[in-house]
């Protein structure tokens, strides 16, 4: 039930959202495929199936909820109008249709599991998603994601970011107690529904204050170089070394930065304290 052509044609702004000012990605200096974040400007955008989280981009639509004949021909009826003009582009009779959501609708369970099937398998061979955070300085995040306080952390401007036209839409992931419901009678295919999907994880991941830009390849699946894309220089605000990175590292890093004028940071710890202060070279 997933319309990939409906979302795509969405703005690319969401509004009352608190945006951060500059957004930052942790890497590893010694791995060549995370250096081409500085040295070329590149990016990955990443698979949903390739998340470490089992419940990351797997939020769907409640079909339980229909457990009533009122319920499925109410849905029946606005899944028909929201959507036909797909239909009659597919040239799809639509009394057929409603006859076979009928018949599919007769168990719930099932249908439930294969709509399940089709949106995780849609998100994960047409969604790119970039994770960032609004952190430079988390203790946790310099251990998982830059190699363990010996890596770089680089800033990247946010609005240049999400208004640069290499993404249909970002902005910081809600960390939540209660799963998020999404009723099909009631709930459209709309960028506001995919942005729930996209960017709702569990408390437990709170720390991170991740964010995210996300871009939509449909009708396409794209090949790992395809999942490249490539910023502009001005995008970049900044560099931040880790605590423990190795002079050879460090050197090199200062080298790039200082050549393309890129402000640097280095990571220090806060005296007496179990946090990350940085100080500017």
């Amino acid at each position: 039930m997933c319309n990939c052509k409906h979302i795509q044609l969405l703005p690319t702004i969401l509004k009352n959202i608190n945006y951060p000012t500059i957004i930052y990605k942790y890497r590893d200096w010694n791995n060549p495929y995370h250096k081409n974040i500085l040295l070329s400007n590149e990016l990955y955008l990443s698979s949903p199936k390739d998340f470490n989280d089992p419940f990351d981009c797997r939020i769907y639509k409640n079909f339980t909820i229909l457990d009533s004949k009122e319920k499925i021909e109410l849905f029946i009826e606005n899944f028909c109008e929201k959507h036909g003009e797909y239909l009659i582009d597919e040239n799809r009779d639509v009394e057929s249709v409603k006859n076979d959501l009928r018949k599919s609708l007769s168990n719930l369970a099932e249908f439930q599991r294969m709509q399940e099937f089709a949106e995780s398998k849609a998100m994960d061979e047409n969604y790119g998603i970039l994770s960032l955070t609004a952190r430079w300085n988390s203790i946790l995040m310099w251990s998982h994601y830059g190699n363990n306080h010996q890596g770089f952390c680089i800033g990247f401007n946010e609005e240049k970011m999400r208004n640069s036209g290499l993404f249909n839409n970002g902005g910081p992931v809600t960390y939540r107690n209660d799963f998020p419901e999404i009723n099909p009678l009631t709930e459209e295919e709309s960028l506001e529904v995919m942005f729930l999907q996209t960017h709702s994880k569990a408390k437990d991941w709170t720390y991170e204050k991740e964010y995210r830009l996300i871009k939509l390849f449909y009708p396409d699946t794209p090949t790992n170089d395809e999942r490249k894309v490539f910023v502009s220089d001005n995008l970049i605000e900044e560099v931040n070394l880790g605590l423990n990175i190795s002079q050879e590292n460090r050197e090199q890093i200062v080298l790039e930065c200082k050549r393309r004028n890129i402000p640097v940071f280095q990571l220090i710890k806060e005296p007496f304290k179990f946090e990350l202060n940085r100080t500017k070279l």
